[in-house]
C-alpha cells in the first residue's frame, strides 16, 4: 500500500463529519487507508467513526486511552503503508490537500514534508527514529527534531484546510478547549507542563529558523509564507508564574 493515514481523533464530533468526508473526496482515487485511533470520546465521535468504517472499508478504527502522540504511533503500528500521512481530524481540507500529496509523490517522496495541517513521513525513517512519543504537547515538534537531525525533513508552510479549534484553544492553551470538561481542562493544563519538561532539549533550537532555513515550494500554485511558530523561551521561574496565572484563570473561569 503506497499512503497510509494515520492519527488520533478526541471529542472532534463537531467537525468529524466534515474532516472525513473532505480526506476521501480529496484523496479518492488514491491508494490510501486511514488508521485512526479515538481516545475515548465522549461526544459522539465514536458512532460517526464506526459508521464510516462500516461504509469505507480502507478506514480503521479502534478506541484506546492515549496521548496524541501514542495514539498515532499506535496507528502507525496497525498501518502498512510506504509513506505515512498525518491530519487532524478538526481540520476541514481543501483541494490542496489532493494537489500536495500528489506533488509529495511526483517530487519529494525521499524525504518527510510537513505542511500546516499535514504532513507526509516515509515509513522508514518514522521507523528509524523512532516514532511518535507520549506527547500532548509537543508531540509534532518532538518528531520533527529528530528527523531534522538525519537532514531527512522539509517544511511548507502553507494551510491546506481549514482548522476548526477554538481561537483561544490553539497551541499552548489547548486545555482551554470546551472539548474539555472542566476537571480535564485542569490535567491537561498540569500535563503540558510534563511535556514541556520532557521537550526541554528542543526548547533550545531556534524553530523558526531552522524551519526557514528548510523550507521548499512544492509547486502547486501558493507560496509558502512563514511558519506560524508562537513559542516563547522562558525561565523555569516565568514558566511557574505563567503556571500560577493559568490555575487561577481556570479555577475562576472554567
Amino acid at each position: 500500500m503506497r499512503l497510509s493515514i494515520c492519527t488520533t481523533n478526541y471529542n472532534c464530533a463537531g467537525s468529524l463529519q466534515q474532516h472525513l468526508d473532505s480526506v476521501f473526496r480529496e484523496l479518492d482515487g488514491l491508494d490510501f487507508e486511514y488508521v485512526l485511533v479515538d481516545n475515548n470520546s465522549t461526544d459522539g465521535s465514536w458512532t460517526i467513526l464506526l459508521d464510516w468504517s462500516r461504509r469505507f472499508s480502507n478506514l480503521k478504527v479502534e478506541q484506546v486511552r492515549c496521548t496524541m502522540g501514542e495514539g498515532r504511533q499506535l496507528a502507525f503500528v496497525r498501518s502498512l503503508g510506504e509513506h505515512i500521512m498525518v491530519v487532524d481530524t478538526d481540520v476541514v481540507y481543501s483541494n490542496l490537500l489532493r494537489r500536495f500529496t500528489d506533488a509529495y509523490f511526483e517530487n519529494f517522496s525521499p524525504f518527510s514534508v510537513q505542511a500546516i495541517f499535514c504532513g507526509i513521513f516515509p515509513r522508514q525513517q518514522w521507523a528509524a527514529i523512532g516514532g511518535r512519543r507520549s506527547l500532548n504537547t509537543n508531540e509534532d515538534v518532538d518528531m520533527w527534531m529528530r528527523l531534522w537531525n538525519l537532514g531527512s525533513i522539509r517544511w511548507y508552510p502553507l494551510a491546506l484546510g481549514q482548522h476548526f479549534k477554538e481561537p483561544w484553544a490553539e497551541g499552548s492553551a489547548d486545555f482551554r478547549s470546551d472539548r474539555y470538561p472542566t476537571r480535564e481542562k485542569f490535567f491537561r493544563l498540569l500535563r503540558r507542563e510534563w511535556d514541556l519538561m520532557k521537550t526541554r532539549n528542543w526548547a533550545r533550537l531556534d524553530l523558526s529558523k531552522i524551519i526557514a532555513e528548510n523550507t521548499i515550494d512544492v509547486g502547486i500554485g501558493a507560496s509558502p509564507g512563514h511558519w506560524p511558530v508562537s513559542r516563547i523561551r522562558r525561565s523555569r521561574t516565568e514558566r511557574a508564574v505563567e503556571l500560577a496565572r493559568e490555575l487561577k484563570a481556570l479555577a475562576r473561569n472554567p
